[in-house]
């Protein structure tokens, strides 16, 4: 873990501890991946613009078991993308009005609860540790700044916001392919180099074409 780690830690240019996320933060990133993965492969959900994975990334995750998933969620940056909206979030009106209050127990509401904890990750992170934001969520410069001037009152508003949460690599069958086959073996050394090439693409757009040059420069930065 440490290498991958520490190998798209310096391509942001980012101090790390020893490789590693602080331990608080791999522990909250694990559990949202985990929500996003049972989330989205709930047969209700399959059309959902929030898990928008092509029809041959979903048949790969729809194969894996509780155990697998587990594993997976355990990566070192998030499973899923963040999409800030280009107006800033407004106050929200009243907490009753919060849609999940209406709806609890069914997935929307679930979906909502996720988009929230998501958000309040990135603003928390934003705030205490950017470089975490950066490696685990992949943040840029400009959405950290915009993420550090909301209020918390502004968070709830911000999860509401259509298209705020999307699947990160939606197209990218071989990344999925790799880190459903690492975390199906249990093995330390796969799901490393797996990490590796998934911090190489971060800024990507998941095209499948893409894995080849991101194992390239993943073994490019290895040698260094």
């Amino acid at each position: 873990m440490s290498n991958s780690l520490s190998v798209g830690s310096a391509a942001y240019g980012l101090p790390v501890r020893n490789g590693l996320l602080p331990p608080a933060v791999r522990r909250d990133l694990a559990d949202l991946n985990s929500q996003y993965l049972e989330l989205g492969l709930v047969g209700a959900l399959e059309n959902d613009p929030r898990f928008g994975w092509s029809e041959a990334v979903r048949r790969c995750l729809l194969e894996t078991d509780p155990t697998t998933r587990t594993r997976m969620a355990s990566s070192p940056f998030a499973l899923f993308d963040l999409a800030l909206p280009a107006a800033a979030p407004g106050p929200v009106s009243r907490i009753a009005d919060a849609p999940w209050l209406a709806s609890t127990g069914d997935w929307h509401g679930r979906c909502l609860s996720f988009a929230l904890q998501a958000a309040f990750l990135a603003w928390r992170l934003v705030e205490s540790a950017p470089y975490a934001a950066r490696v685990a969520l992949g943040l840029s410069a400009a959405d950290e700044a915009r993420l550090g001037e909301l209020k918390p009152s502004q968070l709830a508003e911000l999860a509401w916001s259509h298209g705020l949460v999307c699947a990160r690599w939606p197209r990218h069958q071989r990344f999925w392919e790799m880190l459903v086959g690492a975390a199906q073996r249990d093995s330390a050394g796969a799901l490393q180099w797996t990490h590796c090439v998934g911090l190489c693409l971060f800024g990507s757009d998941g095209i499948a074409v893409a894995p080849a040059s991101a194992e390239a420069a993943a073994r490019r930065r290895t040698r260094r």
